[in-house]
């Protein structure tokens, strides 16, 4: 439904008209199957929750943003799982509170729209509907106005309007990095790398840092109130979700963050901050202690094969049509005898969080002076396949890679390649060609080590520190590795299996199958088809009963099938 409102925003279609149409969706959206029906699932079941014993735990479900139907109604069917194990659950939902959010996006707030209004116009389909649907499971329901006092808001109203546009990003409040949260929030809402150029930029970074001290004080003084063992969440990043986290992790609140993960019907789970920092961090004895076999490296092939047009995925950007190495090389007027390095852009906006490891200030700064080490290289051919999430994705990005190319370089040296984000070249095909191949933060960097393709990791990457990729840490460092390439190797044996057991691992240990998801092709991702109470019970399933096993006592979310 995003992604119709968003075109709607670009269309020739009038303003009045492109305004009831996206009230119209937003209507529509409580009713959509990402919402499970829990009043007649309870009434056909006849199921009734346990009452909580002395033994329960008290979980928080921090949801934050009603509206975004995929993740809340998601957390609807975990809170009903963990009520009926007996445990005490209650959720938190913005009631309109908060002036932006991870629901805004410039499709939506066109021109100064979200300044002149806040996220009001998001609010009235956002908070009453998901009240409603954690209600008819009898979950208490608390308020971000609740928490929210009026001299809470001078407060930060002043501190807020005293913050010069430059120092946003580097304020902490009270602690928590609020500033670092705003900015990812305000590039997300603009679906682009850099606030520079956006006439609107400064204010809108202004309204999620207002967004995101809001955030922090309501969840300070919520947990002064009221004892939670855990606090479950998705993402973990952005506005709310950041700020939710940080203030958690202050008062000592165990934190659980999730996402839909990549596999069909599978999600992943991190416990005490987003999977894309723990993820990087988990300890080596988790991944590479299970016992290994030729059966489940036959599996992991298998999948990593289909990955290649997203066949047994749920969230794929890759496209049917996949040609022969030599065929796609050709297109690009490669000759076969010519040594080629890879280049895996990410979307410019996503996930801008700090990561200490990073060998470069940005995802671009990266691009670009690997661009300026290959013009001066003209022996070796470099092709840059810009990811297909640019115009794929949920948030269509306004900061193209192959714009910012261009503006720097008029005419690229016949050696460098861009393969652009709608291209239906097929990525592993065109990587599977290449010597070696260069990351920031892609997920390829699991995948083609298996295969035998050597990476070099110059940003957050995943793979990172799993000793199957070179990982770099400076510019210099990174800029002797160039030097060397091609390397003319692929990897060794017993590195190849290394990196296949970590990608088993990630793929079908940390990616948790349940059985109630469903893959749903129009206007919401995800479907939730849950058909009685029972269903969610202890030991109906297995994926299910991992989840909430972590939730409760802090075991590791890993699927052990």
């Amino acid at each position: 439904m995003r992604r119709v409102a968003q075109c709607l925003a670009g269309s020739e279609l009038g303003s009045i008209a492109k305004f009831r149409f996206r009230r119209l969706l937003r209507r529509i959206r409580p009713f959509l199957p990402a919402r499970p029906d829990w009043a007649r699932i309870r009434e056909a079941s006849g199921d009734a929750f346990p009452g909580v014993g002395e033994a329960g735990a008290r979980v928080l479900v921090a949801t934050g943003t009603g509206s975004h139907w995929s993740m809340s109604g998601f957390e609807s069917v975990l809170a009903a799982a963990l009520r009926l194990r007996g445990h005490h659950v209650e959720v938190l939902l913005c009631d309109g509170v908060l002036p932006a959010c991870q629901e805004c996006d410039l499709g939506l707030f066109p021109g100064g729209r979200l300044l002149a209004e806040g996220a009001g116009p998001l609010c009235g389909t956002c908070f009453a509907p998901a009240s409603r649907m954690f209600g008819e499971l009898d979950v208490p329901v608390r308020t971000y106005g609740e928490y929210l006092s009026s001299a809470d808001r001078q407060e930060i109203g002043a501190l807020v309007e005293a913050t010069l546009d430059a120092d946003i990003p580097r304020v902490s409040w009270k602690g928590v990095p609020v500033g670092e949260h705003a900015v990812a929030g305000a590039l997300r809402f603009y679906g682009c790398g850099s606030l520079d150029g956006e006439p609107f930029g400064n204010d809108v970074a202004r309204q999620y840092l207002r967004a995101a001290m809001y955030t922090a004080a309501v969840i300070a003084r919520l947990l002064s109130e009221h004892r939670y063992d855990v606090a479950v969440f998705h993402h973990g990043i952005y506005v709310p979700q950041g700020a939710v986290g940080d203030v958690c992790r202050q008062r000592g609140v165990r934190v659980v963050n999730w996402s839909p993960a990549y596999r069909d019907r599978s999600y992943l789970f991190s416990h005490g901050d987003s999977y894309h920092k723990t993820m990087i961090d988990e300890p080596t004895e988790q991944w590479s202690g299970f016992e290994w076999s030729k059966e489940k490296a036959a599996k992991l092939l298998a999948y990593l094969e289909s990955r290649r047009s997203g066949g047994n995925d749920w969230i794929s950007f890759q496209r049917q049509g996949e040609g022969e190495a030599a065929k796609l090389l050709k297109e690009l007027q490669i000759a076969p005898t010519r040594p080629v390095v890879g280049l895996l852009t990410n979307v410019m906006w996503d996930a801008q969080l700090h990561f200490r490891a990073n060998a470069f200030a940005s995802m671009l700064d990266w691009l670009l002076f690997t661009i300026d080490h290959f013009a001066r290289r003209p022996d070796v051919e470099l092709i840059i396949r810009v990811h297909p999430a640019e115009v794929l994705g949920t948030v269509k990005s306004r900061q193209r890679v192959e714009d910012e190319i261009r503006s720097r370089w008029r005419e690229l040296p016949a050696n460098i390649h861009v393969v652009g984000p709608d291209d239906p070249k097929n990525t592993y095909t065109l990587m599977g060609a290449c010597d070696t191949v260069l990351v920031y933060g892609t997920k390829m960097a699991i995948e083609l080590p298996c295969w035998g393709i050597p990476v070099v990791i110059a940003g957050e990457a995943w793979a990172r520190g799993k000793g199957f990729t070179t990982d770099v840490s400076s510019a210099a460092e990174y800029e002797a590795i160039l030097s060397r390439l091609p390397s003319g190797r692929r990897l060794a044996d017993e590195i190849v299996e290394r990196a296949r057991v970590y990608a088993y691992h990630l793929f079908f240990r940390r990616m948790i199958p349940v059985k109630f998801a469903r893959k749903h092709r129009y206007l919401v991702p995800f479907a939730y088809e849950v058909s009685s109470l029972a269903a969610l019970a202890p030991g109906a399933d297995p994926g299910l009963d991992v989840i909430c096993d972590g939730v409760l006592s802090g075991s590791p979310f890993v699927f052990e099938s």
